[in-house]
């Protein structure tokens, strides 16, 4: 069997019997195209020993990709080999006794500074049109805009996922007790919740909108014709507003996510809450939200002010 062939059925059986997102899928279908065009598409999966594995990492160095991207590819090229070795398409497992050494550099996520997170709400706030008003009124008016501005609400206060957000069901909303259930990555599922009377009483009248308007998927986002809302149009949605927001930078829906950890690290909250709220399986991952911004770096040691002290003292 060709590389090709083997990359192909291997993707579909990921679709097939793996419950992973559509970004995750596209990601392994990136990194072993990468390996076909380096081998060749014709070449049989046999060729495809330790010699070529090292040899393609080694390539990938040489273009310049970054360490969390190589060990990325490294990950995706090893399911495909055990893949390979369980639909006996190789003999030998290319990894076995192979080190790749790329290196511990991480890069910090990147969050939404204060003023502009106040600039996008006022915005969005003002778009929507919906202000203290009881009833779905607002949101009957101005469904698009209250349909952005509800996402844009959810991944800020509760660190959501921008795919999670989108396959959130109506019914995993809960108002009375103010919590969201989530079913996350690896169908793991955790609850999330609705920090304050204003999102509440919003996602409540965003759900007596959506049931008088007639949304028949069970699905709690929509789009201006009634269908699921995706992640390929809530980015677009995102990048939209933030440009008429004046924002000079591109905004994302994962930034919303770090925003959320980042102003929890801030305010005090315990990593191991943080930790259950984005859903991570691993502290570890959290822990890079540790890495505060460093404004609240510079107030924090503003108000100690230790040599401040000792000088007053003299």
């Amino acid at each position: 069997m060709q590389v090709r062939q083997a990359r192909e059925n291997y993707v579909r059986w990921l679709l097939i019997t793996r419950d992973l997102s559509p970004h995750t899928i596209r990601a392994y279908a990136a990194d072993i195209a990468a390996l076909e065009r380096y081998l060749g598409t014709h070449t049989a999966v046999k060729a495809f020993d330790r010699e070529r594995l090292l040899a393609f990492i080694e390539d990938q160095r040489d273009r310049g990709l970054s360490s969390r991207s190589i060990r990325r590819r490294a990950s995706g090229l090893r399911g495909f080999s055990r893949w390979l070795l369980s639909q006996s398409l190789l003999d030998i497992d290319p990894w076995l006794g192979t080190t790749v050494a790329v290196g511990s550099s991480r890069t910090l996520p990147r969050a939404l500074p204060g003023r502009d997170l106040n600039r996008l709400f006022r915005l969005l706030h003002r778009q929507a049109e919906f202000d203290d008003e009881t009833g779905c009124g607002p949101v009957m008016r101005r469904p698009y805009e209250s349909t952005t501005l509800l996402a844009v609400a959810l991944m800020v206060a509760t660190g959501v996922r921008v795919h999670e957000a989108v396959t959130l069901r109506w019914q995993d909303v809960d108002l009375h007790s103010r919590s969201v259930r989530v079913m996350g990555k690896g169908r793991r599922e955790r609850h999330v919740f609705l920090p304050n009377d204003w999102l509440t009483g919003f996602t409540r009248a965003y759900l007596d909108a959506r049931s008088q308007l007639g949304v028949e998927h069970p699905y709690l986002l929509f789009n201006a014709h009634r269908a699921p809302l995706t992640t390929a149009a809530m980015r677009s949605r995102l990048r939209k507003v933030a440009s008429e927001a004046g924002m000079r930078d591109r905004v994302t829906p994962h930034m919303l996510r770090h925003t959320a950890a980042t102003q929890l690290i801030e305010a005090g909250v315990d990593i191991r809450y943080i930790q259950r709220l984005l859903g991570h399986a691993s502290l570890s991952t959290t822990e890079i939200y540790t890495h505060v911004s460093d404004h609240a770096l510079r107030r924090v040691v503003s108000k100690a002010d230790v040599v401040g002290r000792l000088v007053q003292r003299r």
